[in-house]
Formats: structure tokens, sequence, C-alpha cells
């Protein structure tokens, strides 16, 4: 058995945003540090930029908000990490993290997410679905802000034993 990290990352679409350059980046830079690399993605525009000799990519539906498909893609990822012996499992976006939080409590894998922006959260059963993103064992914060925007409108979905990282 391998001893090789496999990350995962699960984000809606690979355009040009900074969620999705920073997907990009972090694949490529996996297979140059003896790690694989996997992406779960819809598609998007830096699909024809992926070297397909070094990361993994796998299309799913993940930019959908709809519980069906959801449900769907947990059993999927399910499948996906099991297969793949996957080690770290990461979400970039509230949707796909929901299918990721099911499939990484099912599978015993570990779970990044990266809180990117603030989300809006006027009323409970948002900001609940939002909260997705503070769920994981690790918080990649996108910055100071979010690092205090997190605290401050997430302390009841925060575990005080989870890490927390900014990236300044």
């Amino acid at each position: 058995m391998s001893s090789e990290l496999k990350v995962l990352q699960v984000i809606p679409k690979l355009g040009y945003g900074g969620a999705e350059t920073g997907c990009y980046d972090l694949a490529h830079y996996l297979p140059e540090n003896n790690c694989s690399s996997y992406i779960v993605t819809s598609g998007g525009e830096l699909l024809k930029f992926i070297d397909k000799k070094k990361v993994k990519v796998i299309k799913l539906p993940v930019h959908s908000k709809n519980p069906f498909l959801m449900l769907f893609n947990s059993i999927a990822l399910i499948f996906i990490i099991l297969l793949n012996n996957i080690s770290i499992v990461h979400a970039r976006s509230r949707a796909p993290a929901w299918s990721c939080l099911f499939a990484t409590k099912i599978t015993r894998r570990k779970f990044v997410t990266t809180f990117h922006g603030t989300y809006n959260f006027k009323n409970s059963i948002k900001k609940f679905y939002n909260s997705v993103m503070v769920r994981s064992d690790l918080i990649i914060a996108g910055s100071n802000f979010i690092f205090s925007h997190i605290n401050q409108n997430y302390p009841k979905y925060l575990n005080l034993k989870k890490k927390i990282l900014s990236n300044f």
C-alpha cells in the first residue's frame, strides 16, 4: 500500500477567479512534490490547460445546489475517495462542501475548506448552509478580513480544536 499523499480538490467550475486559479495552481504543485492530484468539477475554461498527465480530472455536477444532485455527488465522491485511496478532500465552495462533508465522514478522510469570501446570511437557514465551510478539519481563510469574518459570524459552528489558517 502506497503512503503517497493523494489530494482531491472539489470546485464547481474551473474558471478564472481566485478560487479556481488557486485550485489549478495547487493541482499542478502537488505532483511536483510527490503527491497525487485530483480535481472534481463540472467543467470550466481552465480545464483545457490542466496537464492530464499530472492531474486526474473527474466531472460531476458539483456546481448544483439541488439537494438530490448534492446527495448523488456525495455518493460519487465516496466511490472516488475509496477507489483512489484519497487522503485529503479540499472543498472550495459551499454546495460541493456539503457533498464532501458527508463523503469524508463516511470514508473517515481529512476534510479541508477554503473560505474565499463573505457569504450573504440574512436568515438562519442561509447561515446554516454557509456554515459547511467551517465544519472541516482545517479551514483556510483567504485573508485576515475573512479570518475575522469567520470568527465573528460563525462562532456557533466553530470547533476551537480545529485549525484556521489565514494566508496573510
